[in-house]
């Protein structure tokens, strides 16, 4: 008898949508046809605090905020002289370590060194010489160059061996911090080797922190450089200072990075809740996200006008397992339908 009753209402019904093409704009159904159908609608509203909305994100640090230190040869890490979460001075040791290159680097400096000075001679030589007009002024410039060339080369050197101070024992140094802050990360143990100009230990200086959150790609649109975010826990506001230009195949989400403020107990990896500052977008809309349906590769809803339902087609900016929040294509106030949709859905298709 059930049966029946649908098998004919749904009949009744596609009489009224026959003559409308396809793929129907507006489903006229009749209220004895809407109860058959166990059609219930739902009324759109609007909140300025949007249910599903709320990411988390992960506390990193941001670009020229974090200082690496690196050996200047293949090494071992024979001891690290700190641990993350110490604070240090730029200039302290940070890590005990061994290489034969560093005795090789230091002879090199060493003759590097006199040879500087024997140029710096020679060239003071050639100077009285060429005065007397016993030498020619190729022969100074000459001298100029090869003492200039000598003192460029021990400059060079003496770089390369700026972060490295001298320890007991052949073949171990010290390395030292390159700026103040606080011992961040330490990705090697005491005997294991370091690669050359490898950065294996980080020191952060604390001064600014960063969020890093993957967005749906339609949440993640809605944004850009300078909007702003709340988060838990914190009166102040994150600001959004990047955009990934490109988007996680895989996940279909973009990442962001969010420039938190100076009011917090921030610490790196820490996680942190967020909830999408939606101020400012009037025509939000939110919805019980079972409403929507996928009509002809788009999101719809099924509006009642009162004797029909009027198929709408939806942006939807994000939602959750109970809502949907809509960006345009229905007004507040508007009720859809949230059961029965797949009679809906085949009678606007003309199945």
């Amino acid at each position: 008898m059930v049966n029946w009753v649908l098998r004919t209402a749904m009949a009744a019904t596609a009489l009224l949508v026959c003559s409308q093409g396809a793929l129907s704009q507006t489903v006229e159904v009749t209220a004895a046809s809407r109860k058959a159908l166990g059609i219930s609608t739902a009324t759109v509203r609007t909140e300025s605090t949007i249910e599903g909305a709320r990411m988390f994100g992960t506390v990193i640090a941001p670009p020229g905020n974090s200082s690496p230190v690196a050996s200047p040869f293949e090494a071992v890490l024979l001891e690290p002289l700190v641990i993350p979460g110490m604070q240090v001075k730029a200039g302290d040791p940070v890590a005990l370590m061994y290489s034969p290159e560093y005795e090789t680097a230091q002879a090199e400096i060493e003759s590097e060194r006199i040879t500087a000075e024997h140029m710096d001679h020679l060239l003071e030589r050639v100077t009285e010489l060429r005065e007397l007009g016993l030498r020619s002024a190729q022969e100074a410039d000459e001298a100029e160059h090869d003492s200039k060339s000598a003192h460029l080369n021990l400059a060079a050197s003496q770089r390369r061996l700026s972060a490295v101070r001298s320890a007991n024992g052949a073949g171990r140094f010290k390395l030292v911090a390159p700026a103040s802050g606080t011992v961040a990360s330490i990705s090697v143990a005491a005997g294991q080797a370091v690669g050359m100009s490898e950065p294996f230990l980080s020191i952060f200086d604390g001064q600014r922190y960063w969020l890093d959150v993957a967005l749906p790609e339609r949440v993640a649109n809605t944004f850009s450089i300078g909007s702003t975010v709340s988060l838990a826990g914190n009166a102040g506001k994150g600001t959004v200072v990047a955009i990934d230009p490109t988007i996680d195949a895989r996940l279909q989400s973009i990442r962001i990075k969010i420039e938190l403020p100076e009011t917090g107990n921030w610490r790196l990896g820490q996680l942190v809740d967020l909830s999408l500052d939606t101020a400012g977008h009037d025509a939000n809309m939110v919805i019980p996200a079972r409403a929507i349906v996928r009509t002809g590769g788009m999101d719809c809803v099924f509006v009642d006008t009162g004797d029909s339902f009027r198929r709408v087609e939806v942006n939807v900016l994000t939602r959750s397992r109970e809502d949907a929040v809509l960006t345009g294509g229905v007004e507040p106030g508007d009720r859809v339908a949230i059961s029965g949709l797949a009679a809906l859905k085949n009678l606007a298709e003309g199945v």
